[in-house]
Parts: structure tokens; sequence; C-alpha cells
């Protein structure tokens, strides 16, 4: 049953392979803080530094590393669930809705990963619950250490930005003391100074983009992209498209019920705003300059899921109410079953420990891709016979990790026989490679 639960529920994500960015995150958090906080380019230090103290006590095993990231996640699932109660009082809706975000797909997916996004679901969720409830020491508090975890966060502060000037001020009674006064308006200009250091940082690092892996997008992504917000879609498996499509039509439909009623039309502008106004931007600039990454949007679930449940509030009859609380609860069962195989990472765990068994205590192991480094690094048994096999001597590409990757690292040549190189290749086979002895 166990082994069965393994494979066909997100319990899958946690017993996976490493990809490359998470071995990343480990490699990078093995280093001082002072490293992290300096040496990291564009990435915030917060993450990192939690996983290091982190690792401290719990180990870099895989299970270990992805703990952190699930404690962030529940802990904004018990956000919601507070927030739930808060909202729905009694009625039944303030189970569905904290169930409905435990079991979203995209959310779960990136709550088993050793990446900044489990508490990045963490601090975009309390962004927007104290700014709802007007918490505003806690808003500003929540939105610098958010910003400090995934720079995306800005998009977040727009959205609550564009809500804030159409719900609250109003030009007519505006006065300049009241506007300056105006305690929202005291929060943002605190977290704009707060996070104004890491935008210089930004700013001056800002060259490095003109190398990047982000992809342009297309119609076929903007026509699917609620759908694939939702659920997580990428791309795999290809078929995927036919019914993201779909999806997101119905979730449009869902978003527009969700306005129907007029006295909870402002609170749930807000979600509205979540879902709208990052993807508009990011998809709108990205015509020019490629910027979207669906996991970077992470937010933009979450609106998507109060969303549904505001929406559901809205219908008149309640039976229909429950009709569409359970299908949609049993198509995420139903999902979370079988989506884990179909998205799961590249299995280079068993690839790398069978090279450990086959080594001599002098042979090493190259990774002749920068796209296979980082794993095969974290899966080495020794990891200082492990280097990036680079005969043309080109520079490692940044966005793949290059703060945590020195000369040292790099070898331009294979070793001399009795010595043997392992060597990983990029689809994750592997050659062992040596150069023959020269014969005096």
């Amino acid at each position: 049953m166990f082994q069965y639960l393994l494979s066909h529920s997100p319990l899958f994500y946690l017993v996976q392979s490493l990809w490359r960015d998470e071995a990343f995150s480990i490699l990078a958090s093995e280093r001082s803080i002072p490293f992290i906080i300096t040496k990291l380019g564009f990435e915030p230090p917060l993450y990192y530094t939690m996983l290091h103290l982190w690792m401290k006590i719990f180990g870099e095993s895989e299970i270990a590393a992805r703990g952190l990231s699930l404690l962030g996640f529940t802990l904004a699932t018990i956000i919601v669930l507070e927030w739930a109660a808060h909202l729905f009082k009694k009625h039944w809706l303030s189970i569905f809705l904290p169930l409905s975000f435990f079991l979203n797909p995209m959310l779960l997916y990136y709550a088993f990963e050793v990446r900044t996004y489990g508490w990045y679901i963490f601090f975009s969720t309390a962004i927007l619950y104290t700014y709802a409830t007007k918490k505003w020491f806690w808003f500003v508090l929540s939105s610098l250490v958010g910003f400090y975890t995934h720079v995306y966060m800005g998009f977040l502060f727009a959205s609550i930005g564009v809500h804030l000037f159409l719900t609250e001020f109003s030009f007519e009674k505006m006065t300049w003391k009241r506007l300056l006064s105006h305690p929202a308006v005291v929060s943002f200009s605190a977290i704009t100074l707060g996070i104004l250091p890491w935008i210089i940082r930004i700013v001056l690092l800002s060259k490095q983009l003109a190398n990047s892996w982000y992809y342009p997008v297309d119609i076929q992504l903007i026509i699917s992209v609620l759908g694939n917000m939702f659920i997580g879609f990428e791309g795999t498996p290809w078929f995927g498209w036919i019914y993201t499509k779909f999806l997101s039509i119905i979730l449009l439909g869902f978003f527009i019920l969700s306005l129907r009623v007029p006295k909870t039309r402002l609170r749930n502008g807000l979600f509205l705003s979540v879902v709208v106004v990052p993807l508009f931007l990011v998809i709108g600039v990205s015509f020019f300059k490629p910027l979207f990454v669906n996991r970077y949007l992470i937010f933009v679930t979450i609106g998507e899921v109060f969303l549904i449940a505001f929406a559901i509030q809205s219908i008149s009859k309640l039976w229909v109410q429950k009709a569409a609380a359970c299908t949609i609860l049993l198509f995420l069962f139903w999902f979370n079953a079988w989506y884990p195989t179909q998205h799961a990472k590249f299995p280079i765990r068993p690839v790398i420990e069978e090279i450990n068994a086959l080594m001599s205590p002098s042979d090493v192991i190259y990774a002749d891709d920068p796209i296979i480094y980082m794993e095969t690094k974290y899966y080495a048994a020794d990891r200082k016979r492990m280097f990036m096999y680079n005969p043309s001597n080109n520079p490692f590409p940044w966005y793949i990790g290059d703060a945590i990757v020195s000369k040292e690292n790099m070898k331009t040549d294979l070793p001399t026989y009795p010595i043997k190189a392992f060597v990983v290749h990029g689809n994750g086979t592997y050659t062992i490679m040596y150069q023959s002895p020269l014969i005096q």
C-alpha cells in the first residue's frame, strides 16, 4: 500500500531524485552565510540561509532538505485555515477552502521542492492575509521577508497596489495629508525602502540577463495560462495543452461568478487582482523580454484557489454549491493520483549510485554538460573528485549556478589511465573515458 502511495500521490515528490536547481540549493546552502548573502547574484539570501541552518540540524538528505519547504507550505495552510474561519464562519466552505488549497496540484508540487517556493507560498499567503485584515505591521514584515525570499514578490505588491488604488482612494476626498498618513501608503513606503538595496543589486547585475534560459510566450500559453497556473502544467505531458485551454475557460467562469454579489465584490476583487495583474504585466513584458515562469508567479495560484471558493459562495442554490465543491475536490484527488509520475524529475540518483559503486579510489566523475552538473555533484560519493568536463574552457552559465563553480571545479583534459573518468552526459547516461599513457 505504501509503495502504491509513493507512486500515486504527491508523496512521490518527496522521494524522487533531486533536479539541478534543488541540488544547487543544497550545494549553495552548504556555504557560509556571508557567502550566501554576497555571492549568489540575483538570488535573495533568505531561503538559502534558512536551508543552511536547517541542514545543520537535519542533514542534507533529499527528504530532510525537502522538509523545510514542506514546513513553509504547512504553515501557509494553517493561515488559510484561520482565514477561512474568518471569511466563512461555520459554513462548510471554511473547510473547503483550506482543503482545496492543500490539495492544489501546483502548490503541492512546489511544497516538496528544495527551492524557495514552499516559503514563497507561505509569505505570499501571509502578505495577502495581513493586507486583507489590515494588520499593517505584519503586512510590512511579511512583505520584506517575502521579497528577500523571491524577487517576483514585487508583482504581488503591484497587484495589491492596484486593488488599494481602486478601492481605498477617492480623488474627491483625498488630500495629500490624508494620502501620506494612510496606513497602507506608509506600509508600502516602508516596504519600498526595505527592498531598495536588493533592487539596486539587481539593476547592477542586470547585464547577465542578456544570457538567459527564459522561454518566450506564445498564443498557446496565453489561452492556457489560467489552467496551467492552477495545476502546475509546464508542457509535460504534451497533450496537457489541449485540456488546460478548457480548464482556463472554466476558471474564468468561476472568476466572473465570484464578482456576482455586490457586497463581496471588493473583497473578491483583491484576489482577481492577484490573478490578473501579474499575468498581464509579466506576459506583456515577455513579448519583448521573456520573464514568464509559472512557478515564479505561484501566488497567482493562491488567488485562483480563493476565487473558486468565493464563486461557490455566490451560488444561490445549496445543492449546486455542494455539487461544484465535490466535483472540484474529486478532480483534485484524481489529478494528484495521476499527475505525479507524469511530472517526474529525471531519475539521476540511481545513475550516480551505480557510478559510485564502480569507481576505484583514484577515479573521478565528470559532467560534460552544465545542465547535469549540480545533481551529479550532489549524488557523488566524494564531491572533491567530481568536476565539470570543459575542454573548450567555456564559462559556466550563471543561471545554472556559476556562483558555486570555480576554476578548480573545471577540467579540460581526461585523466590518464589507470585513472578513469566516469563522464555523465546531459541525457543521464555515462561513459567511462581516459587517455592512454604515453609509451616511452
